[in-house]
């Protein structure tokens, strides 16, 4: 008879709940080594759940598809190595990796050296007191085997965090895998509880934030292109400019593709796309699918949909002027010329891509 695993730990948000993370720990911890991070992210609006290192595979998915609002998979040093094997066969809406213990560590603490093992998993004075005075925290697992994983990183959003001066798992292997990584200056193994607990904290947050509802910043060269848009006479709007590049992406696609797929190739926010998509279905440019092999394809040949098409699914109307002369003219010109183009012009030399 298989024993159960301890419920998980949950940290509530006391007011709406944002989004959900699921929490997997490393080697020789325990839920409770989480408390910290878990009610910082609950505090913004966070549910986290953090299951016992002993939960099955299926009963991490289930919690995550028990979620509310973007459901998200975190995982740290083996619990990120399980956390990608679990988004590659069920993918969540993203992924956050800690501490993945690839490569050959250079000062792997064996058993017993508890002195080596605690400064290499944390230069946080408070964690350290924490991880002492932790009856259920299991010294010396650092020398363990680790599970197998995937050779890529699954197609969803995906945030890894690394320490810079990281021993047990260097991060040069980690670049190695993705060019994409958060490194935390003079960090070590433990990123979530070590030192600039803080500051990885508020990246995670501003991730999720983006995952969620969006958010994000812009940059400065995206910045200077809209004060030169809002000094122009016509003005394309970031909701049409997201449903081109969805579009784009669809076009000799010969599966389904799904919106997290879209939202990484082609740099939209995720929440933004799904409403976007949403859009383009019911004016009948896109097609869905549900399901494993789920996704959106287009609806009709690509030669068959024009951009004047797209624009009238995002924005309601070609364009807003007043009659009469010279109005009437420029809304025929940009009409005609929007009509006379199909989606396929975006694959043959535009900036949507």
């Amino acid at each position: 008879m298989t024993t159960a695993a301890p419920a998980p730990t949950v940290f509530t948000p006391a007011a709406a709940v944002r989004g959900t993370v699921v929490v997997l720990v490393g080697r020789g911890e325990n839920p409770g080594v989480y408390a910290r991070f878990g009610k910082r992210l609950a505090f913004d609006g966070y549910t986290v759940v953090v299951p016992h290192a002993d939960a099955t595979d299926a009963e991490v998915t289930a919690a995550l598809a028990e979620g509310e609002g973007a459901r998200v998979l975190l995982g740290s040093d083996a619990g990120a190595l399980r956390a990608w094997t679990i988004a590659a066969a069920t993918p969540p809406d993203a992924l956050v990796l800690a501490a993945l213990p690839l490569g050959d560590g250079s000062a792997v603490p064996g058993p017993g050296d508890h002195e080596a093992e605690i400064a290499a998993r944390t230069a946080c004075p408070i964690h350290r007191q924490v991880l002492d005075a932790d009856p259920d925290f299991q010294w010396g697992e650092l020398t363990g085997d680790l599970p197998e994983h995937p050779e890529a990183l699954p197609d969803v959003p995906t945030l890894v965090l690394h320490g810079e001066i990281d021993p047990i798992a260097p991060v040069e292997a980690v670049r190695a895998l993705t060019p994409d990584v958060a490194v935390v200056r003079d960090g070590v193994h433990d990123v979530l509880n070590d030192q600039f607990h803080r500051i990885v904290a508020a990246r995670v947050i501003t991730f999720l934030e983006g995952v969620a509802k969006g958010a994000g910043f812009v940059d400065t060269a995206v910045r200077e292109t809209t004060k030169s848009r809002k000094a122009a006479p016509l003005h394309v709007s970031a909701r049409l400019d997201y449903a081109l590049r969805a579009i784009a992406e669809l076009v000799g696609a010969d599966s389904p593709v799904r919106c997290e797929n879209v939202a990484r190739t082609r740099q939209i926010p995720l929440n933004s796309l799904v409403n976007i998509m949403i859009q383009l279905r019911k004016a009948g440019l896109v097609s869905s699918r549900r399901g494993c092999e789920g996704g959106y394809t287009l609806a009709r040949d690509a030669a068959e949909i024009t951009l004047a098409d797209v624009v009238r699914a995002t924005e309601g109307a070609i364009a807003t002027v007043p009659g009469g002369a010279p109005w009437g003219d420029l809304e025929r010109t940009v009409r005609e010329y929007l009509e006379e183009r199909s989606v396929l012009e975006l694959t043959t030399g535009s900036n949507h891509g």
